[in-house]
């Protein structure tokens, strides 16, 4: 919410405070401790209005009034659960003269912690109690105002979520595609490489074969020589003794 928005809402808050913790008429010893919670409360010094509105709360605890201005001296401290738990206690006591008002601070509660629809939830209550609380009227209208732009927030969050998971599914998809491609083309490239091995394996077996065809015609090559040369060898030695058949 802007500064303008938060400043009117805490003004009214203040308001509505301020006026129970003077109004208030309390026996003679709850009145003094009342007070001095009072006068540090005026003075902006809540940490102190606490202490003493909590030790009177201990002290009186079937006070309304006195939980009332604990939850009050909480709340400005920020211990939003703690004054909620003041706030219900007050409302526990149905003859306390002003719940409206801490329906009206339940609600502020809540408001704090953004819990919008409990908000609006408290303040519909405060006015049922009391039509002429114009804070609580106030507060309740800005309250559905917070739970509508906080509606629209979420909602928006969720569309780019969901653009984000479509873009994600879509980087997936694109990922899944160019893995599919890398994997044909590294298989395609495997079978070249396989092939050109085999054929170099046949080539290497033709070499071979033809090594060895070489190699046999070479040794039947030189045996015939041989035979030849024994044969002339032996038409020789004929010839010299004279002899033929």
């Amino acid at each position: 919410m802007d500064n303008k928005i938060l400043f009117i809402f805490l003004t009214s808050l203040f308001l509505s405070v301020s006026v129970i913790l003077s109004a208030e008429i309390l026996t003679y010893d709850k009145a003094i401790q009342n007070m001095k919670g009072i006068k540090h409360y005026d003075k902006n010094n809540f940490q102190d209005s606490e202490k003493k509105f909590s030790d009177n709360a201990v002290r009186y605890p079937d006070d309304s009034r006195l939980h009332f201005n604990q939850g009050n001296a909480q709340y400005k401290n920020g211990k939003l659960e703690d004054a909620e738990h003041s706030y219900n206690l007050t409302l526990k006591n149905q003859d306390f003269s002003e719940t409206s008002k801490a329906l009206q601070n339940l609600g502020n509660v809540k408001f704090q912690q953004k819990d919008y629809k409990k908000a609006i939830e408290h303040y519909r209550n405060s006015l049922i109690e009391d039509p002429n609380n114009m804070d609580a009227r106030y507060n309740y209208e800005l309250a559905a105002k917070m739970l509508q732009r906080q509606q629209q927030e979420k909602q928006q969050q969720n569309e780019n979520d969901e653009n984000i998971d479509q873009e994600k599914k879509e980087q997936q998809k694109d990922q899944q595609q160019q893995d599919q491609q890398d994997d044909q083309q590294k298989q395609q490239q495997d079978k070249q490489e396989q092939q050109q091995n085999e054929q170099q394996q046949d080539m290497k077996k033709e070499q071979k074969k033809e090594d060895a065809e070489k190699m046999l015609k070479a040794l039947l090559q030189k045996e015939k020589e041989e035979m030849k040369k024994e044969k002339q060898k032996m038409n020789v030695d004929k010839a010299k003794r004279g002899k033929y058949w």
